[in-house]
């Protein structure tokens, strides 16, 4: 999503020029403050589409590293089942390599404690990863929120309609708002 205040800058412009051509000399004090409240809007709106894209990247590399755990875990389960077997089918044999069977024995011990901490660290990864999407939509909640308060601020710049400047700042604050929110998070 991009925000573009130069866009409302020229709608100013062009509506200051309008009061000129219509011979007014004065433009109501309330519309000099629309292309101040847009460019702030814009600023933090910025900041929050930076913020978003960062989350939701980091999200995407949590997500993949937890998947990369999830399979050590899975390798380490087929492991230990692999050994387990081997060890079942000697004793069923009667076999007497005492050697191996403890080596096998050894194998499955040591592949079933890393299942735990395997386990722990993948579920740890998604966790994080689902509390930066969280932030993420908050940032993008914003943004969204922003982008409308510079459109109705434009309207209300080119229409000389006081109310919709006021809707465009309650979007904004509001907007603003989430965005402080999605750092709270």
């Amino acid at each position: 999503m991009e925000v573009e205040p130069h866009r409302l800058q020229e709608s100013i412009e062009e509506a200051h020029e309008e009061f000129e051509k219509r011979g007014e000399e004065r433009v109501p004090t309330w519309l000099r403050y629309v292309g101040v409240s847009a460019a702030l809007f814009a600023v933090i709106a910025a900041i929050a589409a930076l913020r978003s894209g960062a989350l939701i990247n980091e999200a995407t590399i949590d997500q993949i590293k937890a998947s990369d755990k999830w399979n050590e875990y899975q390798v380490s389960r087929q492991k230990e089942h692999l050994y387990t077997i081997a060890l079942d089918e000697m004793t069923d044999r009667g076999s007497k390599n005492v050697v191996r069977m403890r080596s096998y024995q050894a194998q499955v011990a040591k592949e079933t404690a890393k299942e735990t901490p395997l386990a722990a660290e993948a579920r740890t990864l998604e966790d994080e990863s689902a509390g930066e999407v969280r932030r993420h939509h908050a940032f993008e909640y914003a943004v969204a929120l922003l982008q409308v308060a510079i459109a109705l601020g434009a309207v209300a710049a080119l229409a000389r309609f006081k109310p919709a400047w006021f809707v465009s700042m309650a979007a904004g604050i509001t907007g603003v708002i989430i965005f402080a929110w999605g750092f709270a998070l």
